[in-house]
């Protein structure tokens, strides 16, 4: 996981908080163009990578995350800082995430999220804190894809 760096909110998103307060409000013709613009702006910002795994996303292969689930923090689905691109590959990242969360997870958004990780030659990835633990388990980091795609990265290198 690498820190994700961005600026504040964009404009098009404040004034759209100031029309939706909870995410699930965006059903309409408006909120869908304000998910797909946000989507849009969100891969821009993490150079086009997921924000756990860094597999490259485009906008057919990718969603709006929420780091704390809308299930338990509705109150933050429309906070841009509880928001990033996340792969749509089922078994891991978001999708793997779903509604669980811990307070120990690492957000890609933290300061020291690279320090709760590092990689091993084999391609998988290890928690060298409880709280990068805690992380790989819940996005599936481990996934037989993600080492496989990681190790064959390692390869090139050689």
């Amino acid at each position: 996981m690498r820190k994700i760096e961005r600026g504040a909110a964009p404009d098009f998103w404040i004034r759209g908080r100031k029309q939706y307060h909870f995410y699930r409000e965006l059903t309409d013709t408006l909120g869908s163009e304000l998910k797909q613009s946000l989507r849009k702006h969100l891969i821009e910002t993490q150079i086009g990578l997921c924000g756990y795994c860094c597999r490259v996303i485009t906008m057919d292969n990718s969603h709006n995350e929420h780091i704390k689930p809308q299930d338990g923090y509705a109150q933050l689905s429309m906070d841009y800082e509880n928001l990033i691109a996340s792969c749509n590959h089922g078994d891991t990242c978001g999708e793997a995430k779903k509604n669980k969360y811990d307070k120990r997870f690492v957000s890609p958004i933290d300061d020291d999220c690279k320090e709760h990780f590092k990689f091993a030659n084999d391609g998988s990835i290890i928690g060298i804190t409880e709280n990068g633990r805690i992380t790989i388990d819940l996005l599936n980091l481990n996934s037989y894809a993600l080492k496989s795609l990681r190790r064959a990265v390692l390869r090139s290198c050689y």
